[in-house]
């Protein structure tokens, strides 16, 4: 059988692998547990979960979470403005409960300024584990002080529970360069034995793209364990109730919808223990919900992180330090080690042309589309010549064949119109070589162009947004035309066969 039949099936194999990563199948959706609605989904997730602890610590309550605030306590808000973001704290469990990002607007059916937080539900939750008990803060009051002055302003939130007094204190830097950030000091004093801290991260984010769909679909918790490449889970691959246990120890864990970030740092060598992932409750096939919960050692009564809640710009991440960066981890496997350098090169590449040239960033991606097919000349040109010559010899080959039949004649004379055209016998092989070296940079460009915020909301010709789909298809058509020409020129001198 001609060896071009197995050269294709080979590619073809190649190309249903590639693209069983690239787009898997979604999982049956299990039967959605109680709620009617997102907030009540959330709500659900953060009441009826409860993380893994390292070993010797348990988790029994002791003191729960109510479902009303007592009578005589009145929830109250305090607002903290600065360029970039306006951050409002609740004294109700000493969290944030929105987190409003000033330079981006919301581009839902809603409208406004992008806010994180989802209405009703704060952005951090607190619990205490102390020996065999867990005190859930999420619902005590705290009284607050407030101290500012030229470079930030601070919150310290402080209560009083079974004879611990806890402190909680935010500090918001008001400079530019450290935008989107905040740092976050704790206090036990009472506490006996090692204690922790529970951390839970948001249950969800707030959908503010024009495609909810796609946005919802990106929901998913990112983390970074210090010894190894970062991972992320997909709301959509935890089933509802399914616990997933990340061990430490972690520089940081994230919450993620396609554009924006919420994550909880470490600082000064310090680690996450360990993190739990639960999948939450689903009224439709869109996983919208789960719980990230990150478990934190409280050492000599304190405990200590910084806050990153905004977009995920790449150069205002990569300062955050860390390796911060990755919370977008690119590839699969092994293929982040070589993934990752690739495109952030594509990243600062981007960004250098479009602020440098001070083009749009339409034209920046076409300039980069040439740039990148003139880099791979060489190696399509290797791979066109290998083509060029075995379709030139395959006449010789198929009449060697008809001469004779018997097998080791036959494989003497192929081997014969081989050497005369000084072509290897495995150049049908070799020859695809060269178009297989630029999948990595190909792999790249499509977390690149699939991730990157600053193409959000920017037109270009007929494009309203070059982030999201062509609505007239143009561009699909126009790239089904290009192949067609490219193809019909490449086998314009192939024998009919």
């Amino acid at each position: 059988m001609d060896k071009r039949f197995f050269l294709a099936l080979f590619l073809s194999l190649i190309v249903i692998a590639v693209s069983q990563v690239l787009f898997p199948t979604v999982p049956p959706v299990k039967p959605p547990l109680t709620g009617t609605d997102s907030t009540s989904n959330a709500a659900a997730v953060a009441s009826s979960t409860a993380p893994a602890i390292p070993a010797g610590v348990t988790s029994t309550p002791v003191t729960r979470a109510d479902s009303v605030l007592p009578p005589t306590v009145t929830a109250d808000t305090a607002v903290v403005t600065t360029q970039k973001a306006i951050y409002t704290f609740g004294n109700v469990g000493a969290a944030p409960v929105s987190i409003v990002v000033r330079d981006y607007q919301n581009r839902s059916p809603t409208g406004g300024l992008v806010d994180l937080a989802l209405p009703g539900l704060p952005l951090f939750g607190f619990r205490l584990v102390a020996g065999g008990d867990t005190l859930d803060l999420r619902r005590v009051p705290f009284a607050l002080a407030r101290n500012s002055d030229q470079q930030r302003e601070s919150l310290t939130y402080t209560t009083t529970i079974e004879n611990r007094q806890i402190a909680i204190t935010y500090t918001v830097p008001r400079d530019t360069a450290a935008s989107y950030s905040l740092q976050v000091n704790g206090r036990v004093v009472g506490g006996q034995g090692q204690e922790y801290v529970l951390v839970d991260l948001p249950s969800s984010l707030r959908s503010v793209e024009q495609d909810t769909v796609a946005d919802q679909q990106s929901l998913a918790y990112s983390f970074k364990p210090q010894r190894d490449y970062a991972g992320s889970v997909l709301f959509g691959d935890l089933d509802p109730g399914e616990k997933r246990l990340q061990p430490g120890p972690l520089k940081w864990l994230a919450v993620k919808s396609k554009y924006f970030v919420l994550a909880i740092l470490p600082r000064d060598g310090a680690a996450i223990s360990e993190a739990t992932l639960t999948g939450g409750p689903r009224t439709s096939k869109a996983a919208t919900n789960a719980l990230g919960t990150a478990v934190i050692p409280i050492s000599n009564g304190t405990f200590e992180f910084d806050v990153y809640a905004g977009p995920q710009e790449s150069q205002r991440l990569f300062r955050m330090g860390r390796e911060f960066d990755q919370v977008n981890p690119y590839g699969w496997g092994f293929m982040k080690g070589v993934l990752h350098p690739i495109a952030s090169e594509v990243i600062r590449g981007l960004l250098w042309m479009h602020n440098r040239l001070n083009l749009s960033y339409g034209w920046v991606l076409i300039i980069l589309g040439v740039l990148i097919r003139l880099a791979l000349w060489p190696l399509n040109q290797s791979a066109m010549r290998s083509s060029l010559k075995m379709q030139e010899i395959q006449p010789k080959l198929q009449a060697a064949q008809k001469k004779y039949k018997d097998p080791l004649q036959q494989r003497e004379a192929i081997m014969k119109v081989y050497k005369e055209a000084g072509v290897s016998p495995f150049a049908g092989l070799t020859g695809c070589l060269p178009a297989l070296l630029p999948m990595p940079i190909l792999f790249a460009l499509f977390f690149v162009f699939q991730n990157t915020i600053e193409f959000r909301g920017v037109p270009f010709m007929w494009l309203h947004d070059i982030s999201v789909k062509d609505p007239y298809y143009i561009l699909p058509l126009l790239m089904g035309a290009s192949m067609y020409v490219l193809s019909w020129i490449g086998m314009r001198n192939a024998p009919p066969n």
